[in-house]
């Protein structure tokens, strides 16, 4: 699996400095010593991404410790869980092993032979991207993860922003005029998001570019740790504001070009756009979290995307 090379956004530690247990774990995965590394960047995760060409064949490896961020190592053990429980398909990165000392957590992956969308997006290979994710949720459902988070559970801790924003004494330094303007309407609006993301399908919960992989024979979604069961319409969602600042259509467009995504009632979709909308504008206003110094930025450019969507899906 090879995730797209670029600007790091995470706090990227070179496969040489991951600890020794976990590099000798590692060649055991591989039946040998690597002849070569090949270490990666790009993606909002902070730690150890890289390829290993292994005597038995080339691995792909991500390795991160609670140094770094104290929640991400329990986000590779989520992406464990579900990778395992994944169908075994060209469509999913296939799961190695797992190495987890209480401390550092690391997975292997076959590698991918795929690379990063082009930016910016070309029509075609968007289109089939969102073809994919399509046919995934189709194959996804109902969730073949036993135990698998419902996205209302997933999502709890995450939405509700503009709640939170509106029952401050006065909106916070650096809010956008318009949301000020409307933040108990855009409360209101937001509170229905758990009918909303309702559904029985496994969704990827974290479609973007640096998740997913151009292949000879398709699209391969990577990076599953914030997998959780809801409606298909949400991944979309989620996406789409990111694809409209990668030089791709603007969400509605996006929208559109999934089927399924498009027949659904355009009142469910203002409801989640505006609880995304709300987790992204709330959560940019915060400081940044160790090891990820540009994911407020990130997060505050995904949001004025979806603000500028939110406002024409209300008219306000």
């Amino acid at each position: 699996m090879t995730p797209p090379t670029g600007p790091a956004a995470g706090v990227h530690l070179p496969w040489a400095e991951v600890p020794d247990a976990v590099r000798a774990w590692a060649s055991r995965v591989g039946c040998g010593t690597p002849r070569s590394t090949r270490d990666l960047s790009g993606g909002f995760s902070p730690g150890a991404t890289a390829v290993l060409d292994c005597p038995g064949g080339a691995i792909f490896v991500k390795a991160v410790g609670a140094a770094l961020n104290a929640v991400s190592p329990e986000f590779h053990r989520r992406e464990a869980v579900v990778s395992a429980a994944l169908p075994t398909t060209s469509e999913f990165p296939r799961l190695l092993d797992v190495y987890d000392d209480g401390d550092w957590v690391a997975l292997a992956f076959e590698a991918i032979d795929g690379g990063p969308p082009a930016h910016p997006w070309d029509r075609r290979q968007l289109g089939a991207a969102v073809q994919a994710l399509d046919t995934l949720h189709d194959a996804l459902t109902p969730s073949p993860v036993p135990g698998a988070p419902a996205a209302v559970d997933r999502l709890q801790d995450l939405f509700g922003g503009w709640a939170e924003l509106a029952a401050l004494d006065r909106p916070p330094e650096g809010l956008d005029t318009w949301s000020a303007r409307h933040l108990d309407r855009l409360a209101e609006l937001e509170s229905g998001w758990r009918d909303a993301v309702a559904g029985s399908t496994l969704l990827h919960g974290d479609v973007r570019s640096d998740n997913l992989l151009v292949t000879i024979s398709g699209v391969v979604f990577v990076d599953w740790p914030h997998a959780c069961v809801g409606a298909p319409v949400f991944d979309l969602v989620a996406w789409a504001p990111s694809v409209a600042l990668e030089g791709g259509p603007d969400p509605e467009g996006l929208l559109n070009m999934s089927a399924p995504a498009s027949a659904v009632d355009p009142d469910v979709v203002a409801v989640l756009v505006a609880a995304f909308a709300g987790f992204l504008v709330s959560h940019s206003l915060q400081p940044a979290p160790p090891g990820l110094p540009t994911l407020r930025e990130f997060q505050g450019a995904q949001g004025a995307v979806a603000l500028e969507w939110l406002e024409r899906l209300t008219g306000w």
